[in-house]
């Protein structure tokens, strides 16, 4: 009975060590593979390749799914979709004031070419000298000449 008890014991504990040992020989590759994604994730952001850096991190999410890597992928993931939220919301309230700033522009011109539209003209003053209408320039016509006539001398007629 004793040694059926230990034999059980025995049997037991070395199929939990065998199972620790196979989850280990099939998961340390894996979390080896996804630390170093996940280490080119980083560089990638730290680069400004937000859009490669989010799909590195898309993929160490959906191949190792139960390693640290993805884990710390999913946060990452998280904030990098919260930095480009905040860094939109910014672009948006710039354009926003731009064009505030741009529609007071306009409207102190309308206001402007309003008065100018409205004003009276102003009188004419002594100082103001105005130059007289050009005259028209006429075309001069001449007369085409007529060639001279030949005389034509015979020698004919000397005699």
């Amino acid at each position: 009975m004793k040694i059926r008890l230990a034999l059980y014991l025995t049997a037991f504990v070395s199929a939990m060590l065998g199972a620790t040992v196979v989850y280990l020989i099939l998961s340390v590759p894996n979390d080896l593979r996804a630390d170093a994604m996940l280490k080119t994730a980083r560089q990638q952001m730290s680069a400004g390749n937000n859009d490669e850096a989010r799909e590195s991190l898309s993929r160490i999410v959906q191949q190792y799914p139960r390693t640290d890597a993805a884990a710390a992928a999913t946060v990452a993931l998280s904030s990098l979709g919260k930095k480009e939220r905040d860094d939109l919301a910014r672009a948006v309230a710039l354009l926003y004031r731009q064009n505030e700033q741009q529609s007071r522009q306009i409207a102190d011109l309308q206001k402007s070419v309003t008065a100018v539209r409205t004003a009276p003209p102003p009188p004419p003053s002594a100082a103001t000298v105005t130059a007289p209408a050009p005259k028209p320039v006429a075309k001069k016509v001449t007369a085409k000449k007529t060639p001279p006539k030949k005389k034509t001398t015979s020698k004919k007629r000397r005699r």
